[in-house]
């Protein structure tokens, strides 16, 4: 996405620059340590835990690998912007490269996202809604389209890497998407589209049909047989498609304020000539998008059963390990106590 920030500055903003640089780095640095860890377990539960291998988990890890990526490439072009302070870290030609890579990267990393959302949908919409199809979906295809969730997005973010570069505006530098007008409103205009307006409606339609079907479906009150195995099915299909919901909305919402910032800084600059600190810049750019890499762990950890079983597996060796280091630790340090107060005595003893 275009990073239109340049606008008029006045002197006020080198006044309020280190202050708002400092927030948004705390910020931030907590945001990209959340996101970090949190993905860096969801991606080792999958891996340490078999029952989670299933086909729509494939789709959570493939999306939680590309959130673990985020971090790493919001730090560069942040570094290389200066955006925030008057203080810029990464200098030319360094940061031209920094700049390049790093929104190309950050495009991969949200489409990547945003294309396996869907592909979950799809998945839960065959699943449940035609259950006798789901064999459609065997190894060989699911490779195929998680191969899709990356080849595409590596070719669509091309143009970052020809057109992104360093402007700066006063004390200021911003890494920009340099095209000119039109090309840049076209450009804009279809990724807004194709990964964004497109994807939310198809993942609304999806769940949608899903939600009607699993209605229709008798409820476990109604049966004979309250053990009977459909009831519990539609169960665990209505609790996974709440945490799926969860993590599509938790996206969205993430990503919605800079769809807007965008589109109000193309059509209505002249609101923005107040904000000297650049503190919307900040918000809807870095914070926003780099907190839906953060909440998705948090969702699957918190609600996910199945998941937050595989953490507690995880963890438990460690921690026994560690309490077991610990009682070991205070067990030596109290017979050292007692071998020094035993000296002593002996001490006195011969005195």
């Amino acid at each position: 996405m275009n990073n239109s920030t340049e606008g008029s500055f006045s002197s006020s903003s080198a006044a309020c620059s280190e202050t708002v640089s400092a927030m948004f780095t705390m910020s931030l640095s907590v945001i990209s340590a959340a996101a970090f860890i949190g993905n860096i377990l969801v991606a080792t539960t999958f891996i340490k835990t078999p029952s989670l291998r299933t086909s729509t988990n494939y789709c959570i890890v493939n999306m939680a690998v590309s959130d673990l990526l985020s971090p790493f490439f919001n730090w560069p072009l942040y570094a290389s912007e200066g955006m925030l302070t008057t203080n810029i870290f990464i200098n030319q030609p360094s940061a031209s490269f920094v700049c390049k890579t790093a929104m190309y990267l950050r495009t991969v990393s949200q489409t990547v996202s945003v294309l396996s959302l869907v592909l979950i949908a799809f998945d839960r919409f065959i699943a449940i809604v035609f259950p006798l199809k789901i064999t459609l979906l065997n190894r060989k295809r699911r490779v195929i389209l998680l191969s899709l969730t990356w080849i595409i997005p590596t070719l669509y973010a091309i143009p970052f890497i020809l057109f992104a570069g360093i402007i700066q505006v006063g004390q200021h530098t911003f890494c920009r998407f340099m095209m000119n007008e039109g090309a840049l409103t076209i450009f804009n205009g279809v990724g807004f589209v194709l990964c964004y307006l497109v994807p939310l409606i198809i993942i609304i339609t999806l769940y949608s049909v899903i939600t009607r079907v699993l209605k229709k479906r008798p409820r476990p009150g109604n049966l004979i047989n309250g053990h009977d195995e459909s009831a519990k099915r539609r169960k665990l299909h209505q609790k996974v498609l709440k945490i799926l919901v969860a993590i599509v909305l938790a996206f969205f919402v993430c990503w919605t304020p800079l769809c807007v910032y965008l589109f109000l800084k193309k059509n209505y600059p002249a609101i923005f000539g107040q904000d000297t600190c650049l503190l919307l810049v900040g918000f809807t750019f870095y914070l926003c998008p780099s907190l839906s890499t953060a909440i998705n762990p948090v969702i699957l950890f918190v609600f996910s059963t199945n998941f937050n079983q595989a953490l507690k597996n995880l963890c438990l060796p460690i921690w026994s390990q560690f309490k077991c280091g610990s009682k070991t630790q205070g067990t030596e340090r109290i017979a050292a106590t007692q071998e020094l107060n035993l000296e002593m005595t002996d001490t006195k003893c011969l005195e």
